[in-house]
């Protein structure tokens, strides 16, 4: 037969390795991963504790039974010592034996009062394992959530920095064909003919690089 007691230290034990790992979670970057681990052993912990519950309550509900039983049995002796009346006094028996029987009876109860009160505890202890269980649920789903925020915002500054790179290297291809055709036009070094870019972008206020594709497609409509 299990001992409730031993089954009872044993849960207590379980609680302690597992406050132990998770602290050690909550101290550093919590992994998503064990923290849905930690939940799955609060629900078991907590699954636990409410049959050790159960078993308190049936173990109560017995000794209750028993002190009961042993109620009536003690209620019969102290009847048949009453109807005795010869000089041997043969009621003393049934008297000392339904003695005996109060006593146990009064034993069980506080037996059972105490099975009681234990399944309270369990009770109470397995609420609380399973708040703690969603609280690292919760705990989990915040770190992938965040996890997926930053793997989103890396993927899209990649996006933008190749967007941005393509854009800077068309930027300078036009430069150069502009730069080209002034060389051509003017018969004027590559150095010269950025200058001369320059200086028509700074009196048209605008980018270097759009004063060059605006020369690159007039040359080619012409």
């Amino acid at each position: 037969m299990v001992d409730i007691d031993d089954v009872e230290a044993g849960l207590a034990a379980r609680e302690a390795e597992l406050a132990e790992r998770e602290r050690q979670a909550a101290a550093g970057p919590a992994d998503p991963d064990v923290l849905a681990v930690l939940a799955k052993e609060r629900d078991a912990l907590a699954d636990a504790r409410e049959a050790a519950a159960g078993a308190r309550d049936t173990a109560a509900l017995a000794r209750r039974e028993r002190a009961a039983d042993r109620d009536v049995e003690a209620s019969e002796r102290d009847r048949r010592s009453r109807t005795a009346h010869d000089d041997g006094d043969p009621g003393f028996r049934d008297r000392f034996l339904s003695g005996r029987d109060v006593d146990a009876s009064a034993g069980d109860r506080a037996d059972a009062l105490h099975d009681e009160r234990s399944a309270r505890q369990d009770r109470q202890r397995s609420f609380e394992d399973r708040h703690r269980a969603s609280d690292d649920r919760q705990r989990a789903s915040d770190d992938r959530d965040a996890a997926d925020r930053a793997a989103h915002g890396a993927a899209a500054t990649a996006v933008e920095e190749a967007a941005g790179l393509r854009a800077e290297m068309e930027c300078r291809t036009l430069i150069g064909q502009a730069q080209g055709l002034l060389m051509a036009e003017h018969d004027i070094t590559a150095d010269q003919a950025l200058e001369l870019l320059i200086k028509k972008a700074q009196s048209s206020n605008v980018k270097l690089g759009d004063i060059a594709a605006r020369l690159v497609e007039q040359r080619a409509a012409s």
